[in-house]
């Protein structure tokens, strides 16, 4: 028998940054992942975006979440000898007359993230068709999610802490301060395990909303990767290999995980319409993240069962979010420090106890 302090279900961005701060407080954990390539933390983006929607508004907790994700990634890059995160400003073209509207009105007023860009009108006309002008959000960062994902678990492998298989929660048994899985026996379990938690017998009643994303991955010849682009849904941002990753779709309404030609071929016809310079498609990419629908994570303990918590519903703000929460209810679980009534599980006590 093995006994752990936490398991964690789950190794996406969520059971990446939770397992880091469980570590390094001390505590023993093994994390269950089945390592696919489809997950929506490998196939998410990495943008942060301090601001969003048409009416061009300061993203929730931004001011908060950018010192703090800045100082937390540049941790763990050193801790794993690697780099996981740059300042990528994006230059964004906005769609309509009255979205340009909008950046110069809050440009006026004085938001912080909203800057002309220093690259010219002329010199972005060489690589673009826009009609309503750009401008500039800084700082915004880039994520590089795929290697941070790859190194921490080989870190996790080197302390034995990380078994790749997937979680079958038929053979979890829960009891009065104790979890027990085939030989493991743990004070508690955590659920990172994106829209799988939604079949969870113990987070089925949470209001999840399973949200598709697609992207193209494309080499784009001579576009500088000194920022990131932004046109209506469309972000062009750095990727592996120099290339780049556009997306991303939100659906609500999908037969399934597999990247569609609708998309595909939309998104090749905006890329016509946009680009002045040669573009070669590489790869098309989709997965399917959880959010919430009132857009705000599920994170801490269940109601009935406290040796079960959750860490989950990021929506495609994982990047910024889940180091925040999972530092958040790494200090609930060990220090019972309060976590965010907003991101609190426990406002959905009721439809929990109805197991």
């Amino acid at each position: 028998m093995m006994y752990y302090d936490y398991i964690i279900i789950g190794q996406g961005i969520c059971g990446t940054w939770l397992s880091y701060y469980l570590i390094e407080a001390g505590k023993s954990i093994i994390v269950f992942d089945d390592a696919s390539e489809q997950s929506s933390s490998r196939v998410a983006s990495g943008l942060i975006n301090p601001v969003t929607g048409r009416r061009v508004v300061t993203t929730w907790m931004a001011d908060e979440l950018l010192s703090f994700v800045w100082n937390e990634y540049s941790a763990i890059s050193k801790k794993l000898n690697a780099q996981f995160i740059q300042q990528k400003d994006i230059i964004v073209f906005p769609s309509a007359p009255d979205l340009m509207q909008a950046f110069d009105k809050r440009l006026q007023q004085g938001n912080g993230y909203i800057l002309q860009p220093s690259t010219s009108k002329e010199e972005l006309h060489n690589y673009f068709n826009f009609p309503f002008g750009a401008m500039r959000i800084t700082p915004a960062y880039l994520i590089n999610v795929n290697d941070l994902i790859s190194k921490y678990r080989q870190y996790l492998k080197t302390k034995n802490a990380f078994n790749e298989e997937t979680f079958n929660e038929d053979v979890l048994s829960v009891s009065k301060g104790n979890i027990s899985y085939k030989n493991i026996r743990a004070e508690k379990i955590i659920y990172c395990n994106g829209v799988q938690s939604a079949q969870s017998k113990y987070w089925k009643n949470l209001p999840f909303v399973r949200n598709k994303g697609q992207a193209l991955i494309a080499e784009i010849h001579g576009l500088d990767k000194n920022y990131t682009y932004k046109f209506g849904n469309l972000s062009f941002t750095t990727w592996l290999n120099n290339l780049w990753w556009i997306g991303s779709s939100n659906e609500l309404n999908f037969a399934d995980e597999q990247p569609t030609e609708v998309f595909y071929h939309n998104t090749l016809k905006a890329l016509r319409s946009i680009l002045k310079i040669d573009f070669t498609i590489k790869e098309h990419l989709s997965s399917v993240r959880p959010a919430a629908v009132e857009r705000r994570p599920f994170v801490g303990v269940h109601p009935l069962h406290n040796q079960l918590s959750i860490l989950n519903g990021m929506g495609s703000k994982g990047c910024s979010l889940a180091p925040w929460f999972a530092n958040e209810l790494a200090a609930h679980l060990i220090n019972k420090k309060t976590i965010n009534v907003l991101a609190d599980v426990s406002r959905y006590a009721n439809v929990l106890k109805r197991e």
